[in-house]
């Protein structure tokens, strides 16, 4: 695991919390475990590359790395629960100090993808689930988000072709929103600020390859 995250173009921080959290354990088939290539879990959905998770935390970092609040993740599209668990570690959701103990749940769309990433995590990391309120993966439809919750980061997952409009009711001032969104027919890795007063500003990334949210 460390020789492939220590390959990857990304930040030191990135590269530690990966390296927290194996790989290994998500891939349905193991001998692709530790190649920089998206791998096929079920229901044709899959399991994005390492460089992609890794710039879905590198693009997150001024959210994960605030020490200003409590900080809550939404992972939509968590599939096999590979990012929703590196967000996890990402926030502490296991600290004993709760004014540290972040939140972070993640919504899947697939019966299957909920049970795989379930049992994997645990039990591979039991320790997210100390304190059961601060780390769930849920079945639910990713485009609704999480009603009458709000999120510091919100991960999608999923090729999208506009910017879906509860998530971004969902998420809070100063927040991140991460997603591939189709522009001109290319899709394109995508950050959304939205600043203190919710003012919104769009920077367009690297062009991307994802699976549809459905």
């Amino acid at each position: 695991m460390d020789q492939l995250v220590n390959s990857l173009n990304t930040t030191p921080y990135t590269r530690n919390i990966m390296k927290k959290v194996d790989r290994h354990h998500f891939v349905a088939d193991k001998r692709f475990s530790y190649r920089d290539t998206a791998n096929k879990l079920m229901d044709n959905q899959t399991i994005s590359a390492p460089h992609m998770h890794a710039k879905a935390i590198e693009y997150m970092e001024p959210v994960l790395k605030r020490k200003d609040k409590k900080i809550k993740i939404l992972d939509v599209g968590s599939g096999s629960g590979y990012l929703t668990a590196c967000y996890a570690e990402a926030v502490n959701v296991y600290n004993t100090d709760q004014s540290k103990r972040g939140t972070v749940y993640g919504l899947e769309y697939f019966s299957s993808l909920v049970h795989y990433s379930k049992n994997i995590l645990k039990q591979n990391f039991k320790k997210f689930y100390t304190y059961p309120d601060h780390f769930k993966i849920l079945k639910k439809d990713g485009k609704k988000g999480m009603p009458g919750h709000k999120f510091d980061g919100i991960h999608v997952g999923a090729a999208c072709n506009s910017i879906p409009y509860n998530l971004l009711q969902q998420l809070s001032n100063n927040g991140i929103m991460l997603l591939p969104l189709k522009v001109n027919n290319t899709l394109f890795f995508t950050i959304i600020n939205k600043d203190r007063q919710g003012n919104i500003s769009i920077l367009l990334k690297e062009s991307v390859r994802y699976v549809p949210l459905l």
